[in-house]
């Protein structure tokens, strides 16, 4: 063969290992947006079989558990003080508005949320309505590193640390056979958390795990908790309550009524106090919304977010020894 032919073989070969890598990038680059998008592959997710796991009490190495000290006269004067209330501790969604007789802060400072422990069986319910909550880097096909991971490890903390028995029901609410289905996860949850509250009277705590969503210029939601990255956390409630910011019409809501609700804000009430005072920037104010979502089955019911879509899995479970601390500071003696 020439050097001529010889250099135009070459460089045949090297335009078709080019094109080939070409195609290869290309190829990569599809099933990275694949990837992205995975939490769209609902069939092929990873299955949660067990769908009640009861965490029994341990109590292996108790925590030198930190009281809540509930506030003096000056901070119930401060609280009371309905400006400051929407300033420091409660932010109304604009679809909803709150009122000054909704609080009565001396009267929710007044009940008692310390749970009976001497009862037989599990005293916390944590169950997700949303349990396709994911985080920024969880594993699309495996819901554990999801908020239902971060239930799982709130439960073993409760657990280990505090002795408090806890059933973390797993059941999927937000997929309908088979594929995602958001819509109506609040009311195909409802019977079975009846069914569970019913079968075990001995729950005295409810707790609804989610994680925020939030928009895609928002940094992530951390605070730093014994010098490691944590989560921030946020308690839900909901008014029952619509507002028409436009015209200013209030509708009620008066199709899902919640008989617990001045309890749950009262709840509500002491966990952010208890939050503000432990583990200052970790809770941020409490968001109320129109609806009632899973919180009228239990007078001491929350719905707790963990963080938001751009939080990393770590970082929600960094957030769980703190939060397990807030609650038992509350429901323990």
């Amino acid at each position: 063969m020439s050097k001529k032919r010889a250099l135009q073989a070459r460089g045949i070969l090297a335009m078709l290992l080019l094109f080939g890598a070409v195609i290869l990038l290309v190829a990569d680059d599809g099933q990275k947006v694949l990837n992205e998008n995975m939490s769209f592959a609902e069939p092929r997710e990873k299955n949660v079989y067990a769908a009640s796991v009861i965490i029994p009490t341990r109590l292996e190495m108790p925590v030198m558990r930190r009281q809540f000290t509930p506030p003096g006269e000056a901070h119930i004067l401060r609280l009371e003080d309905f400006n400051y209330l929407t300033r420091n501790i409660f932010l109304a969604d604009r679809n909803t508005i709150l009122f000054e007789s909704d609080i009565n802060v001396r009267e929710f400072l007044a009940k008692d949320f310390v749970i009976d422990t001497a009862v037989e069986g599990p005293l916390v319910l944590i169950f997700h309505a949303h349990s396709r909550e994911m985080f920024y880097d969880s594993d699309p096909y495996d819901p554990m590193t999801g908020v239902m991971g971060a239930g799982r490890e709130l439960a073993e903390i409760l657990s280990r640390d505090y002795g408090i028995e806890v059933l973390h029901h797993t059941e999927r609410f937000d997929i309908l056979d088979g594929l995602p289905m958001r819509e109506g996860a609040y009311e195909r949850l409802e019977p079975v958390i009846r069914q569970i509250l019913a079968d075990n009277p001995s729950i005295q705590v409810v707790i609804d795990l989610h994680r925020d969503g939030v928009g895609p210029h928002v940094a992530p939601l951390v605070t730093y908790i014994n010098g490691e990255r944590a989560a921030q956390i946020m308690f839900v409630n909901g008014l029952s309550r619509r507002y028409r910011y436009r015209t200013g019409e209030i509708l009620p809501a008066d199709w899902l009524p919640n008989p617990y609700q001045r309890e749950n804000l009262a709840f509500t009430l002491h966990l952010q106090l208890a939050a503000n005072e432990l583990h200052p920037d970790f809770a941020r104010r409490a968001y109320l919304l129109p609806f009632r979502y899973s919180l009228h089955m239990l007078p001491a019911s929350i719905l707790l977010e963990v963080g938001a879509q751009n939080n990393t899995f770590q970082e929600a479970l960094n957030a769980m020894p703190a939060m397990a601390e807030i609650i038992a500071a509350v429901i323990l003696e």
